[in-house]
């Protein structure tokens, strides 16, 4: 679940609207994010949105991204999130679970109920379940929203010779660069299997394919590499290196969002620094800076020294 969470939450911010009309079942017209620490000090939703239907009715969509294991049942940690969440916006409160990796939540029905002495219940929670695992590829391509097929690696795909064409030509046709640059990336981030990569990167123009960059591949193979990294000192300060150079880069990410060009450009000068010391400098830089561009300035400006001295 860790190889997917962050692209998963990443997908479902930049696309709000379109996985709201999905959940809800219902047209949306705006969404927004809401605070997800919730009042205690130990609890926190995974993502949580303000909504405003077509019809001009507002709610609370939470969502939660669960994989196989959970360190307590999830009906009584969905329980609580509800109860948290109800009482904090006081407004009507629509929550999901989505269930990532096969097997995720086949014993979770959504609907629970705590009785009284009289056999009436006395609490009574739901909320929707969707196991990506057990759904079909051809289901999401119903729904017809671009955003939702970057998810179809989740799922069961019996024809991939069929599905994965269908899925990158619709996302091909997004006409905004950058939103289509994101779905084909989040696209490839929730592909687990390798064979199904390889296919959909033969599918995708090499001009599009923003897969050789570090943060991408962070997301699929970061594990593995820094397994590869274990016992060679070589290994090992590479893997530092590695490590600040993506430190660097989320928090630019976070702070800034820049375009996926700038972005690259960041990321290939970043690459020629083997400095651990001006790496963690940088890292400073970019907690201070004031945009994107002030960092990239104070960058270039410290290249310059260390090249002179």
């Amino acid at each position: 679940m860790a190889d997917t969470d962050s692209p998963l939450k990443q997908l479902v911010s930049a696309f709000i609207t379109d996985f709201a009309a999905w959940l809800l079942q219902a047209e949306v017209h705006d969404a927004h994010p809401l605070n997800v620490e919730l009042p205690t000090a130990t609890l926190a939703a995974d993502q949580v949105f303000q909504v405003t239907l077509a019809d001009g009715r507002t709610l609370v969509l939470h969502i939660e991204f669960q994989g196989r294991t959970s360190h307590e049942p999830m009906e009584w940690r969905m329980l609580e999130y509800m109860v948290r969440l109800a009482h904090t916006h006081r407004l009507d409160l629509w929550s999901v679970v989505i269930y990532v990796g096969r097997g995720a939540g086949t014993g979770d029905t959504g609907s629970y109920q705590v009785n009284g002495l009289d056999g009436i219940p006395t609490l009574v929670w739901r909320y929707r379940v969707i196991r990506l695992w057990q759904m079909r590829a051809e289901e999401l391509l119903a729904v017809g929203r671009p955003a939702l097929l970057a998810l179809i690696g989740q799922t069961q795909i019996e024809t991939p010779e069929t599905v994965l064409p269908d899925v990158v030509a619709r996302l091909q046709n997004v006409p905004d660069p950058e939103r289509r640059g994101r779905l084909l990336a989040a696209l490839t981030a929730l592909i687990p299997e390798e064979e199904i990569i390889a296919m959909v990167e033969r599918l995708i123009d090499r001009e599009e394919l923003l897969l050789d960059t570090p943060f991408l591949r962070r997301i699929r193979e970061e594990g593995r590499a820094e397994g590869r990294a274990e016992g060679r000192a070589e290994g090992r300060t590479e893997a530092t290196l590695a490590a600040r150079r993506r430190s660097l880069l989320d928090v630019l990410v976070v702070r800034f969002d820049p375009p996926v060009s700038v972005y690259q450009q960041i990321e290939r000068q970043l690459e020629t620094i083997t400095d651990e010391a001006h790496l963690a400098q940088l890292l400073a830089t970019a907690v201070r800076s004031e945009s994107v561009a002030d960092f990239q300035a104070t960058m270039s400006q410290e290249h310059r020294s260390l090249a002179q001295g």
